[in-house]
């Protein structure tokens, strides 16, 4: 740190790091973690807090066995946990986690009979012994179409995102035929039956918070790439909704990982411009110009709206960078919202269901059993039921769905669910939602391996969201800032980290079955019938 005086007069004091992680969004926090725990005091780092940073929880909130015992991490649950993202920070800063996230295929409630609930939109409800997945609840054509289209989307997925022997050129356009496809031209185009068509809006609405239409293909399944399968968006096994509903994995591993690199956290003043200097260096000016920080490089771990009032010197971008970040400010929020109801018992295990619901009709989307939670020197015992409303466009954040959500339930599991003794609901500022044709060029500013001065890794396109794409974030910022100071250092488990998900990449004839399906059909057959009337047209013309 030093002091220089400003062209005003005034002095101004700068501050140099190697690494500068500007913004405290979970990727950030956890790029400037990896670099400490990696490089320790050999490599300085900073990470300016603008604001944004959360404060932890007041409770000292852990989860709950079903015997009312706390659940620690044992050995057994650290093997079965070290395989992803959330389960290796759990493990590092020994974070109890709940049973639903741990093991999502297994109910909240003791007994694993119990069975779900699937809601159509004339409101008929049917129940289903199995995973929401395996579409048992509808008929036989609904089921065929269904499983098709998104075996269609899974060999997409793999394509798009997996497979390396095609060409740059040749992925090049792949990837900006399905971002030009918006998801709603896309269902209507391959699915033939209303029932089809419905849940894989819903299946949009879970992941993204946003209307079909407001998708592109392309980041729903970005979005869905790391669970292998676009299947599991529907699933009520689904631990990245479970998760996203309990809001505590976000809140628990931020909250670790801020107090572990509390000594390079520094709170600041807004940035209002980024500039370099003899090409060598980037400059951070705050809005009050007393302060500037140098360094080598920027990790900019911001969210897109803050963006706005920060000027980057154009030298600092490439051409498509120019026009990425305002791309990025352009983007708008995927808006879920939350609904907790709360009963004096668990009434309908009574009944024979295990609380998860999967409905067409609203205004419940998706629902399951909240697990007991434990706060200090308490235990809550209360049964409650947590999931996501429809959304309503313009609609004031202080309106709310009880009497409809009492209503649906009442359907549902009988009148007993007429008396809850609590309701909350809120707002969730779900993921951001770039507009459709604009998220090849994103995505490749984002996953640029040598940046010159601003890694865009970290940028904190999630929001509140998914957890698991936020450590995916801080993860693939991290390698690309060690690539860039000290290549030499990368280990194989952290660059194999970053590898898409393996697959068999499947020959052009592989995608041929899953192309076929109804609407497929009446196509084919509408084209040969109106090639037979013209034949016999033509040869009747001919005779004449």
């Amino acid at each position: 740190m030093g002091k220089e005086a400003s062209p005003s007069g005034r002095e101004v004091t700068q501050v140099t790091a190697d690494v500068v992680v500007l913004g405290c969004s979970l990727p950030g926090v956890v790029a400037a973690h990896k670099l400490r725990k990696k490089f320790g005091d050999s490599m300085d780092i900073l990470v300016l807090d603008l604001g944004q940073r959360r404060l932890p929880s007041r409770y000292n909130v852990t989860f709950q066995a079903a015997d009312d015992e706390p659940l620690t991490l044992t050995e057994e649950l650290k093997e079965r946990l070290k395989d992803t993202q959330i389960g290796k920070y759990a493990c590092e800063f020994d974070i109890p986690l709940p049973l639903v996230i741990i093991s999502p295929q297994s109910t909240t409630a003791d007994d694993n009979s119990l069975v779900k609930l699937f809601q159509y939109q004339n409101g008929t409800t049917v129940v289903c012994p199995d995973n929401y997945h395996d579409f048992s609840y509808l008929n036989f054509v609904e089921r065929f179409e269904l499983n098709q289209y998104q075996n269609l989307l899974d060999e997409s997925m793999i394509s798009l995102f997996s497979c390396k022997n095609a060409s740059a050129e040749s992925a090049r356009q792949k990837l900006l035929y399905y971002d030009r496809t918006t998801m709603e031209e896309h269902i209507c185009s391959c699915l033939l039956f209303h029932t089809s068509r419905e849940l894989m809006r819903l299946a949009v609405r879970l992941v993204c918070g946003a209307a079909p239409a407001a998708v592109s293909l392309l980041f729903y399944l970005h979005n869905l790439r790391r669970t292998h399968s676009v299947k599991n968006s529907l699933d009520g096994d689904n631990y990245m909704h479970r998760e996203k509903l309990l809001g505590y994995c976000r809140k628990r591993i931020t909250s670790k990982l801020l107090a572990n690199i509390d000594e390079i956290v520094e709170v600041a003043m807004d940035i209002t411009k980024i500039r370099s200097y003899s090409n060598q260096q980037v400059i951070l000016e705050t809005m009050r110009g007393d302060t500037k920080y140098v360094c080598k490089l920027v990790a900019m771990a911001l969210r897109p709206d803050q963006l706005n009032g920060i000027n980057v010197d154009e030298r600092l971008l490439s051409s498509t960078e120019k026009v990425d970040v305002a791309r990025a400010i352009a983007m708008t929020k995927g808006r879920v919202r939350r609904f907790q109801i709360q009963y004096e018992d668990f009434f309908w295990r009574d009944s024979g269901y295990s609380g998860d619901i999967l409905s067409m009709k609203g205004p419940i989307i998706w629902a399951i059993e909240k697990p007991k939670l434990s706060a200090s020197d308490c235990v809550e015992k209360s049964a409650a039921l947590v999931g996501y409303l429809h959304m309503k466009e313009n609609v004031h954040a202080s309106w709310e769905s009880k009497e409809a959500v009492v209503d649906q339930l009442v359907q549902m599991f009988g009148p007993k669910a007429a008396n809850p003794t609590r309701y909350t609901e809120k707002e969730i500022m779900d993921v951001y939602i770039p507009q459709s044709g604009d998220f090849v060029p994103l995505r490749e500013m984002m996953t640029e391996q040598n940046p010159r001065f601003l890694e865009w890794s970290a940028f904190d396109v999630y929001a509140d969201g998914d957890v698991m794409a936020s450590l995916d974030a801080g993860n693939r910022a991290y390698v690309h800032l060690m690539h860039c100071l000290r290549p030499q250092a990368a280990a194989y488990d952290d660059v194999s980290a970053l590898q898409d998900p393996t697959g068999i990449c499947a020959s052009p004839f592989g995608t041929w079955p899953y192309r076929l399906n109804y609407m497929l059909a009446v196509q084919v057959t509408v084209l040969a019938a109106a090639v037979v009337v013209g034949v016999k047209l033509a040869r009747t013309y001919l005779k004449r």
